[in-house]
This record gives structure tokens, C-alpha cells and sequence, in this order.
């Protein structure tokens, strides 16, 4: 696995045209500051502004240094320790003034998503902070809204069978890569992404709907045709459908046959077989 000190190294030094290879590790790559910049932003996301820029100039400084040669390792790990000691430091402090974090437990996290599947297909529905306000009060629903939780994978999960889960299944709106989108937001974005997944496998269902509708007609209309065509023909032979239906029905064809061949309902060559027995 890559750690964060490899990526940091990858981009400071970046890749080297294959046919200058041979003498690449002559060269002293440019430091690359917006992926410093990036690297100690992911390591300690509560330091900014002037804190950052000083740590990073204080990196770029130590890596253009020719006598730290291969020492730019030592020189990261120093101060990503730095960072961690800070962010230890801080959390300490909250912890003190009794700051406490809160995170949703599996079962709100559930709650939130259940509640979100049940009206995903509603025309009104109401936001990830508005189900959150009903469960914990006002007091958390913001706070919870706007992080993270590690319990949405688990709850997508168990409400597989939910109807809207299927309707959006049998749609192709919850493919893996669906599901990954929708946990790795927030949770008020994460129920965004399932409200806009549900929209879409609702109109697709429309559509199928639609377009089975259309189909049934299209083959009502070719039977319809087909039994035009054959009522025409049995009268340009000169033999009326009730003669041929009769002489059909003694070499024992059903009614359904006999139908289809005459181009006649199925009820008509029933009480004409029935009358003329």
C-alpha cells in the first residue's frame, strides 16, 4: 500500500522521459509544491493559511538543499511526526473544554437511509437534515449531516429488498459504483445521490412502461391486419367463412384454429359452430 510519504516523494519527483533515464538521477527534480501543499492538507486537515505555507516552504527549503541528498525522506517523516503531534495536541485540548465529537450510529444511520428510501419517489421529499431533525433533534442533525459514516455501506446493504432499491436495480441505478457514490459522501449528500438515483429509475420505468404500452397496441393493430387479410381472402375465393369454419371444425380443429384461419372473433365461429350442430 502506498503510504503517504510515497505519494508525497512521487510527485516531488516526477517521472523522467525514458530515453534521458541514464542521466535522470544526476538531475535534482523541482519540488512540487502543489502536491505538498495537497499531502499536508491530508495529513493535518485543521492546519491552514500561514501555518501551512511556512511548513511547506520549510520542506521546499530542506529538499533544494544539496547537502540533504537522500535525506528528503527523513526530512517528510520529520514533519508529518510534527503534524501528528500537533493534531494529538489539539484533539487533547477539545477534549478538555469538553468538546466531544459525534458521529451517527449504525442505527440513525438507518433510520436516515430507510426513511429516505420510503419517499425517494415522492415528489417532495425532504432533505438528509430534515430526517436527521426528527430522529436526533436540532441540536445534532446539522453536525450529522455534514460528515462522514463508515455504517452507510451496511445499511445500503440491508435494505436491498427495500421497492425502491429493486426499482432502481432493475433500472441499472444501483450498480456497485452507485452504491460507492453514495457512501463515500456525506450523509446529506449520500440521500442527494439516492434521491437523484430513484429519479432517474423512475423515469425509466415510465418509459418501459410506455413502451410495453405501445408494443401491445403495435400487435393488437397487426392482428387486427392479419385478420383483414384473411377474411379478404376466404371472400375472393367465393366460399363463405361459415363453410370452411364447419369443415374445419368435423376434421377437429378448435375454435381458436378456426378463428385464426377465418379471421373471425373467437366468440362469433363459437355460437355459429353451436347453432349449426
Amino acid at each position: 500500500m502506498t503510504s503517504k510519504l510515497d505519494r508525497l516523494l512521487f510527485h516531488a519527483h516526477s517521472a523522467q522521459d525514458a530515453a534521458a533515464s541514464a542521466t535522470a538521477s544526476a538531475e535534482h527534480p523541482p519540488f512540487n509544491r502543489a502536491a505538498a501543499f495537497a499531502e499536508v492538507s491530508r495529513a493535518n486537515p485543521y492546519l491552514r493559511g500561514a501555518e501551512m505555507a511556512k511548513l511547506v516552504d520549510e520542506m521546499e527549503r530542506s529538499y533544494n538543499n544539496p547537502a540533504a541528498g537522500n535525506g528528503a525522506q527523513a526530512i517528510v517523516r520529520k514533519h508529518l511526526g510534527k503534524m501528528e503531534s500537533q493534531r494529538r495536541e489539539m484533539l487533547k485540548e477539545l477534549k478538555a473544554c469538553g468538546y466531544k465529537g459525534r458521529y451517527a450510529s449504525a442505527s440513525e444511520v438507518l433510520g436516515l437511509l430507510t426513511t429516505a428510501h420510503d419517499v425517494a419517489l415522492d415528489d417532495t421529499r425532504p432533505s438528509a437534515r430534515a430526517i436527521l431533525r426528527q430522529q436526533v433533534g436540532d441540536a445534532d442533525a446539522s453536525r450529522l449531516a455534514t460528515t462522514k459514516s463508515r455504517h452507510v455501506r451496511e445499511a445500503m446493504k440491508k435494505l436491498a429488498d427495500h421497492p425502491t432499491a429493486r426499482l432502481m436495480e432493475d433500472q441499472g441505478m444501483r450498480t456497485a459504483r452507485d452504491v460507492s457514490e453514495i457512501c463515500k459522501a456525506t450523509l446529506a449528500g449520500g440521500v442527494v445521490a439516492l434521491y437523484q438515483r430513484a429519479d432517474v429509475a423512475k423515469r425509466l420505468a415510465v418509459q418501459a412502461d410506455d413502451i410495453a404500452e405501445l408494443k401491445a397496441r403495435v400487435a393488437a393493430l397487426e392482428a387486427g391486419q392479419a385478420s383483414m387479410e384473411r377474411r379478404q381472402e376466404i371472400t375472393e375465393s367465393g366460399e363463405h367463412w361459415h363453410d370452411i369454419a364447419r369443415r374445419m371444425r368435423s376434421e377437429g380443429a378448435s375454435y381458436g384454429v378456426i378463428a385464426q384461419s377465418t379471421g373471425q372473433k373467437l366468440d362469433t365461429v363459437k355460437k355459429h359452430i353451436r347453432r349449426s350442430a
